[in-house]
């Protein structure tokens, strides 16, 4: 491998790294905040709901 194709490895491997930790930094923050528990109550049924 050359110089100009081993940085650009180098490179490309940092991003893939970098956007992996990204990712997973931000699944991790939407862990612990839980935005859909389940402790939240049902949605009230709206009109167009219809019992048969």
């Amino acid at each position: 491998m050359t110089a100009m194709t081993q940085n650009a490895a180098v490179r490309i491997a940092a991003f893939v790294v970098a956007l992996a930790v990204a990712f997973g930094l931000a699944f991790g923050i939407g862990r612990v905040v839980d935005p859909w528990g389940d402790d939240a109550p049902a949605p009230q049924p709206g009109t167009h709901q219809h019992s048969e």
